[in-house]
């Protein structure tokens, strides 16, 4: 009854978005070939899918997103374990990761372009560098919050420091190493679609939503625009089962 109840509650908000948006398309706030209805938008998503093939377009996002992703982690994490034991390395490069990571990626584009040229390459290169600098400070931020009475009791029992790491730093960081995970792997998707659209691609969300925009198919546009945020959506609730799985002592995940 009570996991009902939840979904309800859950359900309840998107119930209530769709509501104002057959409300105001209703009203003729906008022009209906710029702000479809509900209805048209959700019939262009199972034409999309039936007649344009949309699981293929999904299945190629999501390959190049994970891709990126998961070299991302394998350096951030790396790198950020690094830094956040090292005190002189987390002060020298506490204000190189917040330099990168402010940086729009998009006032990279030209610079991506200009490095690996419009292909495959570049789109996962800059949505490499979208995700690598969130967990490279999630991972180094986890490090340093380790805590010190644990080490200090460890050291009593003469733990050497190599096992001080791995039974106490690396579990303790666990948790906010997977915080950075969870955003990045968002972050990741968003920065896919951005360079699908702009720098073109064969396939890819992005690209069809770019060509669609270019036509003025607005409730395809519309019903793109919608899959994304339910594959968003779907990729994070995912990442949450992993993450109860990995660690589940941590009562704050999910």
């Amino acid at each position: 009854m009570r996991r009902f109840y939840s979904a309800l509650v859950r359900i309840s908000g998107l119930a209530f978005i769709l509501l104002i948006w057959q409300i105001v398309s209703s009203m003729g706030v906008f022009e209906s070939t710029l702000f479809p209805s509900p209805a048209r938008v959700f019939s262009a998503i199972i034409n999309l899918f039936i007649r344009n093939n949309l699981i293929k377009e999904i299945i190629n996002t999501l390959q190049r997103v994970l891709f990126s992703f998961f070299y991302a982690s394998a350096v951030g994490i790396f790198f950020g374990l690094l830094i956040g034991i090292t005190k002189y390395f987390y002060k020298s490069f506490e204000w190189v990761i917040d330099f990168f990571r402010s940086i729009p990626v998009a006032t990279l584009y030209p610079i991506f372009i200009l490095l690996f040229g419009i292909n495959d390459e570049a789109i996962v290169a800059m949505t490499f560098w979208t995700t690598l600098w969130i967990i490279t400070l999630n991972t180094s931020y986890g490090v340093r919050q380790e805590s010190k009475t644990r080490v200090e009791v460890a050291k009593v029992y003469g733990a050497s420091k190599i096992q001080r790491f791995k039974w106490i730093t690396i579990y303790e960081a666990l948790p906010q190493i997977f915080v950075g995970m969870r955003i990045a792997i968002s972050y990741a998707l968003l920065a896919e679609i951005f360079c699908e659209m702009f720098m073109g691609s064969n396939l890819g969300i992005g690209q069809k939503i770019y060509e669609f925009n270019i036509r003025l198919s607005t409730p395809e546009l519309y019903a793109l625009v919608l899959v994304t945020g339910m594959l968003g959506i779907i990729i994070n609730r995912v990442f949450v089962i992993i993450e109860k799985k990995m660690i589940p002592w941590n009562v704050n995940n999910g």
